[in-house]
């Protein structure tokens, strides 16, 4: 399965994604920061690239930065289509 995500306009790519109920966890390499506290910051959608055929939009819930091995993020099932989250 591609384990990437749109998230603020950048693809990136994850080591790892697990699916928790609603949310998705996923661990990322430390480029994916930016990207991440855009979307937080702004209310920016997230799509996971990695299921066609699922237009699932995500919120980014939380993340953390652990600046040499990487980063992870929760993700919240926010809706269908593309958008704003707020």
């Amino acid at each position: 399965m591609n384990l990437a995500f749109d998230i603020a306009g950048h693809t990136c790519v994850a080591h790892s994604v697990t699916m928790r109920g609603r949310s998705l966890e996923a661990s990322f390499e430390t480029d994916a920061v930016g990207p991440l506290l855009e979307a937080y910051v702004n209310g920016k959608a997230v799509a996971f690239l990695g299921v066609s055929g699922m237009p699932v939009v995500y919120a980014v819930e939380t993340f953390a930065n652990d600046n040499n091995a990487g980063c992870t993020a929760v993700f919240s099932v926010h809706g269908l289509g593309t958008g704003a989250v707020h």
